[in-house]
């Protein structure tokens, strides 16, 4: 066997051994949920994937954060959602990475809380396809955390360790506190998605002007789902 071909068996062997992490079936977190093939929500996630792929692929991207300028739903839901899009592509993994450590907004959305005990990173499978990971740290030291070497580590290796084809990290909010900037250089683009009931056109020149001193601004994505 060569060196490639261990390494896929070794990456196969990853994704199997994951525990499983069910959908949430209570109605209100299942109606922002997007897994349903050729719904309309569904179908407005694949063609933001679908925008994206180009640059992402030109460009080598592989860690794509998604942001927004204060705590609420858009991020968290908007992150779920393209990782779910982008796993119905039957030749691809994708790891999803919660780094809202102070809130864990997307664990959130599966109905799911995170206990700042265990190893930092545990990952599930909610698909074959789709790996989601949380990360147990105090929330009080969120931006300490974020900051840490060995934290940085430690998500490197875990990306390194699942080896997916993309890896999507819902960010802290932009605006809130540091932690939002803290986690800004762990990626390699950053998605913006603005809360058209909340956000403001200075909220998101802000949020641009953060983002661009790390990285550059992969999109703007008007989030529009009730939640």
């Amino acid at each position: 066997m060569d060196g490639t071909s261990a390494r896929r068996q070794d990456t196969l062997k990853a994704w199997s051994d994951l525990p499983p992490l069910a959908m949430p079936q209570k109605v209100g977190l299942r109606a922002t949920i997007a897994d349903d093939r050729g719904s309309e929500l569904s179908r407005s996630y694949d063609l933001l994937r679908t925008r994206m792929l180009p640059e992402i692929m030109e460009r080598g991207w592989t860690r794509i954060g998604v942001s927004q300028a204060r705590p609420g739903s858009a991020a968290p839901l908007t992150a779920l959602n393209l990782a779910l899009s982008e796993a119905r592509r039957p030749d691809r993994h994708v790891l999803l990475i919660d780094l809202d450590i102070a809130n864990q907004s997307v664990a959130g959305r599966f109905g799911h809380t995170v206990v700042p005990t265990g190893p930092l990173f545990q990952t599930r499978a909610v698909t074959p396809q789709l790996a989601f990971s949380t990360v147990q740290a105090d929330p009080e030291s969120a931006a300490i955390a974020l900051l840490s070497p060995q934290f940085q580590q430690a998500l490197s290796d875990t990306i390194a360790h699942m080896a997916a084809d993309v890896t999507i990290l819902h960010l802290p909010s932009c605006l809130a506190d540091d932690a939002g900037l803290a986690a800004l250089p762990l990626v390699d683009t950053v998605l913006l998605t603005v809360d058209g009931r909340r956000d403001t056109a200075a909220d998101l020149r802000r949020c641009e002007a953060h983002v661009t001193r790390h990285c550059p601004v992969l999109g703007i994505f008007l989030h529009s789902a009730e939640a």
